[in-house]
């Protein structure tokens, strides 16, 4: 690959990637040292998030001006920039073969990122990037990091999803089924019907699993109860969501044993407290560390967000949303115990989970390399969802990508040799847009080079930090009088602070002999 045209790059921004990727033993000094490394990373998160405006967003997806209501309905997706039309774009169908891999080409793979790390990614943002299939201007999510995927959006799913049992030993779990000496979720559905099982009646069943054909019903037999309507989608995100009702159900044994004249609705609300800050802190300290470039490691630290000016109610941005749509992550074939698993039949289909154990689905996805984020690189099967993407934008008025870098303090780019030295990128962009400023924000996003040491590009780094800190530490339960004992109970509180990786969760949660651990790694 041609080396790209970095004049676009601005002064301050060479300086600053310098700074944090350059001079390693600084960094990893700071990374030991607690007092010192809390307060860099304070500073750091701080100046990411203010590289644009805070919320609450001037805009949102409701209309092209502020009003009451575009101020208050969260139905609507927020947006960072005012509604703008780009005249003179070609069809969707001619945009989407920037991203389509060539005749007689292969799949270009990551250097850094598993297929476990694009799945963390799907199921994590499948609890808050929820489109409304009915109107792609609204998000039917609660705008939160609540682990909706596991516990449902609304209080009828969590309660069908809820044991609710006093008994001893019983109290504040999620139902739960064992086979194979391992626990797992029910199945939603009556087995060879796609008909819910009535005590299910309000659980989601999967988006889309009657399009374009409904599913076999031995395929849907495989379908869990999960809270969230895209838990299920593959048998890896399906895993994760197994996963983290195994350690709510371990979690709230330990804090019923604790905990005895507790009842159960406290237990629940307890262990679903400490499950939801555990999810946060992996989601910093793993998820966002792989993603950055930097030697320096963020820290889930609450007190970041107390007094700042950013700490505001979280509503999530069209913008964030078509940012996450990282679907060149997505492998054509998935290599699983020595077979090869084309992705079309890795779809709503839980057999590998179910049929294997969650020990091997995680070695095997931390195993297998996940695809290179970026144009002409995104699976056949993906396709149609691109292209959906591309016309989201649009539906949504979104301003250039060129405007988007200006607003997120990027220089604007006037050449398309400054976003990608890849002559095939920057002929497809040229053939495509014609005009650097005519180039949307969802290709634009792709159209970039990965920084070195990150697993995506520079636009899409800087947004992911913007949103994900502003939203994950100003949750309500990381709240300066909300993050205490009382909400998590001792017992709790520990279990969040002493827990410093995935794969704690997982050991403590597959069978002790499972010889997959040896080689996991959540990359």
């Amino acid at each position: 690959m041609a080396e790209r045209d970095k004049s676009g790059d601005g002064f301050e921004n060479k300086l600053e990637g310098w700074l944090l990727t350059n001079i390693q033993p600084l960094w990893e000094f700071l990374n030991r040292t607690k007092w010192l490394g809390d307060r860099v990373n304070k500073f750091i998160i701080n100046r990411a998030v203010l590289k644009a405006k805070p919320r609450p967003h001037q805009f949102s997806a409701l209309a092209d001006y502020t009003s009451w209501s575009s101020l208050i309905d969260r139905s609507w997706s927020g947006r960072h920039l005012p509604a703008r039309d780009i005249a003179g774009l070609l069809n969707s169908n001619k945009v989407l073969t920037l991203f389509q891999i060539p005749a007689g080409g292969s799949q270009r793979m990551s250097k850094k990122s598993t297929f476990l790390f694009a799945s963390f990614a799907q199921w994590f943002t499948d609890g808050f990037l929820l489109t409304d299939p009915e109107c792609r201007r609204k998000n039917y999510s609660n705008h939160q990091i609540d682990l909706s995927p596991l516990y449902g959006l609304t209080g009828d799913v969590t309660g069908q999803l809820r044991l609710k049992s006093n008994e001893q030993g019983a109290k504040g779990r999620l139902k739960s089924v064992m086979r194979n000496g391992e626990e797992y979720a029910h199945t939603l559905f009556i087995p060879g019907t796609h008909d819910k099982k009535p005590n299910f009646s309000a659980v989601p069943a999967p988006l889309n699993m009657n399009k374009p054909v409904p599913l076999p019903s031995g395929q849907s037999d495989t379908i869990f109860a999960f809270g969230g309507d895209r838990a299920n989608t593959t048998p890896v995100t399906s895993a994760l969501n197994t996963l983290f009702l195994r350690e709510h159900n371990r979690v709230a044994g330990i804090i019923e044993k604790a905990n005895p004249s507790w009842n159960d609705e406290r237990i629940f609300e307890t262990a679903r407290n400490v499950m939801i800050v555990l999810l946060i802190k992996r989601v910093v300290e793993e998820y966002i560390n792989h993603i950055s470039p930097y030697w320096f490691k963020f820290r889930a630290n609450p007190s970041v967000a107390w007094n700042t000016s950013w700490n505001k109610s979280n509503w999530i941005a069209i913008e964030f949303n078509l940012l996450y749509r990282w679907h060149g992550f997505v492998p054509e074939i998935f290599s699983f115990n020595g077979n090869d698993v084309p992705v079309s039949k890795f779809i709503l289909d839980n057999s590998l989970l179910s049929g294997n154990g969650l020990a091997l689905l995680f070695d095997q996805a931390s195993r297998q390399k996940a695809g290179e984020l970026g144009l002409f690189n995104t699976a056949q099967r993906l396709h149609l969802v691109e292209q959906r993407s591309i016309e989201q934008g649009r539906d949504n008025q979104l301003a250039s990508y060129n405007d988007y870098r200006e607003a997120m303090k990027f220089p604007r780019v006037t050449r398309f040799e400054q976003i990608n030295g890849d002559p095939q990128t920057v002929q497809g962009l040229k053939n495509v847009y014609g005009d650097v400023d005519k180039i949307e924000f969802f290709v634009g996003l792709f159209a970039e080079e990965s920084r070195q040491r990150s697993a995506v590009p520079s636009l899409i780094g800087r947004m992911v930090a913007l949103d994900a800190f502003s939203q994950a530490l100003t949750n309500p339960l990381l709240s300066k009088n909300v993050y205490n004992e009382t909400t998590f109970s001792a017992e709790g509180l520990k279990i969040i602070e002493s827990t410093k990786s995935l794969r704690e969760i997982v050991e403590r949660n597959v069978p002790r002999q499972s010889k997959f651990l040896a080689s996991f790694d959540q990359a």
